[in-house]
């Protein structure tokens, strides 16, 4: 072993790389878990006992009862209410609870101290960043039960805060408050005349047991519905809730380890081949000196085992190392003291990856060390020779590889079919197991497909190229099966890459054009309603949304209250109520509002009905309450005048719609009652929705009451998490992507030193070394690309396939492709193939021709 150390370093970085994505996958999870379980925690301080309920809250009497229970040092009871709050004109609505009596339940503050008396608050480091508050800050609460009428808005109650505390988030436990006041304020606050509880959290005596307060107490609260259960078991009841979403990560993440392992199997496995075969002789000459079949084979799975071994412990403290890592980042995002400050590595951690890489090295190698039995020991006698290039595949595998495309070809179009029909469910997993089952058919039938593809490319290089890429395109498909493992190891990372990629791309844009149909605009400010009137936004408004950074364009819709004056069908000469209902009609309001036809389409992200000069675009619910038909003509009056207008019907809509310059006549003066926002191309949605949110809090005083909505900030939080997960997948299946491309380079190598008479000869016939060394980087590449081209085929299908599945009985499915990606996948693969190439070429140059001719 030791006198081939240096050919198997491929085969070892492969299961370095695999065994350490194997252990950061199991101590990643670990931290995640330990992280949300530290976090829930937090909002429970020094509790030994949780009492949550499963019906009605608990009343102020049973929280008294469970303080004088056996074992019971203090106990609180916990309830929640919305709060907003005001300052410098931002408002944010955080969650609010009566701080407890008993000091070990109390969360402790990071800054200042726990609110004492009434109007004394402490808050959530968030919140105080989001209104720019500190400890001593005061912040105002809307008092809605003291609004009287007349007034223009409710009372505020001023509050002062008296200390800041570190939040985890809701993300980990929506019930952990952000505001903690005293008991009677959080009451008042919440309209309840009597607090009643949604849980209760309970410390123990000294000398009491969390499990045995625990079993005291759940006699007691059973009839009223209490479910009791040690803060360690709450947190950990609550963290599995958390992580259910996780551990469906960890279950791809496994998929993605199991790809990996695969890769590496095979890059294994190809190592140990060309090994064998370029050790005829000497396992010849064991076998002439006594050497048994069972003891070759023995001896190349103990160097196998030794391998995986030693390489599998390598990956090992990668992993850890990784994972350590992430933990720090971790730490750097978020700075609580609920994230662990070190990676915990458990037993598991490491005997797994350890028994998975030597097992794998093991198995891949049996194939290997089964050949090694058929060398005779009159191979020792013979002298080397150029192995055969034997191209015959047998009809069983071409009748194998083609029942699999055929069965995994229907079950994928039947998934779609189904999904589109009747269930999801149903047609994914049929969408999954036909994935499954064509992509076998495609490795089943790589020593088929492989060798076809490569022909075709080497013919035109044989009539194109120059010395070196003809002798490259020969090379490439004299020995089929060992080029075809080493471009299935390929093939499999790159079609899982564009898979996900085409689907993850086509998922965004059907989710966009979803979005756009019912928010046909980045952002919308109001309406504003009341009962009166449509309402007008503050003035000024338009102007201060136009001045926020990312605001390309801002467009108000006026708005108007009109009557309906009559209709003048199609028979009828006069304007008048519809034919059989006189009253119908006449007198009524209506809402109409509005726009510059020009401007709105500048901003509108989906066609809008068309809207011209003299036409009233009428919702189709409205158009039947008049017996509206389109092409009819409607008498429309308000304070300012009179209009007749084209009846246009709509399928949908909140009132009639008509052109700025019909509004102005109809009602001059009328006010804007919302604004229509597009966004610039560069912005951040979130950013700029929020800025927005200030500047029209600036604008209205401090009044909440002005709606902003929109799809901008939806629209970019599902980019952000599509982004992000296609990201992650993607960087972790460049792992197998890594490894197989390691043995692109590992089999150039070995074939390299299995032609070095080859190369010799070359260089005695007048080959330059810079000739040899293109001709292995012509091979290189013309394996890396056909395997990434193929790839990306495959991968274009699948994810097609896979998004009309998942959302073709839901939406209308719109197939994206990303160019981009294809384009940076083409490219890794000709850079790849070109280092791959590097080290086996100054291998190939460096031999001298007469040196390498000799007969070894």
């Amino acid at each position: 072993m030791r006198s081939h150390a240096g050919r198997l370093v491929a085969a070892a970085v492969a299961i370095i790389i695999a065994t350490a994505f194997v252990t950061a996958t199991a101590v990643g999870a670990n931290v995640l878990e330990r992280t949300a379980y530290n976090a829930i925690s937090v909002g429970y301080a020094q509790a030994d006992v949780v009492v949550s309920t499963t019906s009605d809250a608990f009343p102020s009497a049973l929280v008294e009862q469970v303080r004088q229970s056996v074992g019971v040092s203090g106990a609180d009871g916990r309830f929640t209410t919305y709060l907003v709050l005001e300052a410098g004109h931002r408002s944010d609505s955080p969650l609010a609870a009566p701080l407890p009596s008993t000091p070990a339940l109390r969360i402790e503050p990071s800054r200042g101290e726990h609110p004492a008396r009434p109007g004394e608050v402490m808050i959530a480091d968030v919140v105080a960043e989001r209104l720019g508050l500190t400890v001593g800050s005061t912040v105002e609460t809307p008092v809605w039960d003291n609004m009287s009428e007349g007034d223009a808005g409710p009372p505020a109650e001023r509050l002062t805060v008296t200390g800041l505390f570190a939040h985890p988030g809701a993300a980990f436990d929506p019930h952990i408050p952000s505001v903690f006041g005293t008991s009677a304020d959080v009451a008042r606050w919440a309209g309840l005349p009597e607090s009643m509880y949604h849980s209760i959290l309970v410390t123990a005596e000294d000398g009491t047991s969390s499990e045995q307060l625990r079993n005291t107490l759940a006699p007691q609260l059973r009839e009223s519905g209490g479910v009791v259960r040690t803060a360690d078991e709450h947190a950990a009841y609550l963290t599995a809730r958390f992580t259910s979403g996780a551990y469906i990560l960890a279950a791809v993440l496994a998929g993605l380890v199991g790809v990996a392992l695969v890769v590496a199997g095979m890059v294994i496995a190809n190592t140990f081949t060309v090994l064998v075969a370029q050790r005829t002789r000497e396992l010849a000459l064991l076998r002439c000196i006594g050497a048994t079949r069972r003891q070759v084979r023995n001896g190349v799975l103990v160097e196998a085992t030794v391998l995986g071994v030693v390489a599998s412990v390598a990956g090992i403290a990668v992993g850890v190392g990784l994972a350590q890592l992430a933990v720090i980042g971790l730490r750097s995002l978020f700075d609580g003291p609920w994230v662990p400050r070190h990676a915990e590595v458990s037993v598991l951690a490491v005997v797994v990856p350890l028994v998975v890489g030597t097992a794998m090295t093991v198995l891949a190698a049996r194939g290997p060390a089964r050949a090694a039995t058929r060398v005779a020991p009159l191979a020792a006698l013979r002298p080397s020779a150029v192995q055969g290039t034997g191209t015959r595949t047998s009809a069983a595998r071409v009748l194998v590889c083609t029942g699999l495309l055929g069965t995994g070809g229907v079950l994928l179009a039947a998934g779609a079919w189904i999904t589109s029909q009747a269930s999801t469910a149903a047609g994914l997993a049929l969408g999954v197991l036909g994935g499954a089952v064509s992509f076998g058919g495609v490795m089943a039938g790589a020593v088929v497909i492989v060798p076809a593809l490569l022909a075709a490319v080497a013919r035109i290089l044989r009539r194109t190229g120059g010395v070196p890429a003809k002798i490259a395109a020969v090379n490439a498909v004299r020995h089929p099966r060992r080029t075809a493992s080493t471009m299935v190891a390929l093939l499999i990372g790159v079609t899982l890459v564009t898979t996900m990629s085409v689907g993850a791309a086509s998922a965004r844009a059907t989710f966009e054009s979803e979005l756009d149909s019912h928010y046909p605009v980045d952002v919308v400010v109001g309406p504003v309603q009341s009962s009166d009137s449509m309402g007008e936004l503050p003035p000024g408004t338009a102007a201060a949304v136009s001045g926020v950074e990312g605001v390309e364009t801002a467009v108000p819709w006026l708005a108007t209250r009109a009557h309906v004056e009559g209709v003048l069908t199609g028979g009828n000469s006069e304007p008048g109520p519809p034919e059989g209902d006189a009253d119908r009609g006449g007198g009524l309001e209506v809402d109409v509002l509005g726009v510059d036809p020009a401007a709105v389409a500048e901003v509108a992200r989906v066609e809008l009905y068309e809207l011209r000069a003299g036409t009233a675009i009428v919702p189709a619910w409205l158009a039947s309450e008049f017996d509206l038909l389109d092409g009819d003509t409607l008498r429309l009056s308000a304070a300012g005048g009179v209009v007749h207008m084209r009846v246009a019907i709509a399928p949908d809509g909140r009132g009639i719609v008509v052109t700025e310059e019909d509004l102005t006549a109809l009602a001059p003066g009328a006010p804007a009652s919302e604004l229509w926002v597009g966004l610039t191309s560069d912005a951040t949605a979130a950013e700029t929705v929020r800025a927005i949110q200030d500047a029209v809090s600036d604008v209205a005083g401090g009044n909440g009451a002005i709606p902003v909505t929109g799809a901008a900030a939806q629209r970019a939080e599902v980019r952000s998490v599509l982004d992000t997960m296609l990201m992650v997948v993607i960087g972790l299946l460049l792992v197998s992507v890594l490894i197989a491309l390691i043995g692109v380079g590992n089999t150039l190598s070995l074939s390299v030193i299995e032609r070095s008479r080859e190369s010799a000869t070359l260089r005695a016939l007048g080959m330059t070394r810079r000739q040899l060394r293109q001709m292995l980087a012509v091979e290189g590449v013309l394996v890396a690309v056909v395997g990434a081209v193929l790839g990306l085929a495959l991968g274009l299908l699948y994810g097609w396939l896979g998004t009309l599945t998942a959302f073709g009985g839901v939406w209308e499915v719109i197939l994206d492709v990303p160019w981009l990606w294809f384009a940076v996948i083409l490219g890794i693969a000709v850079a790849a193939g070109l280092v791959a190439s590097v080290l086996p070429g100054r291998r190939a140059a460096k031999a001298a021709p007469v040196a390498a001719l000799g007969i070894r």
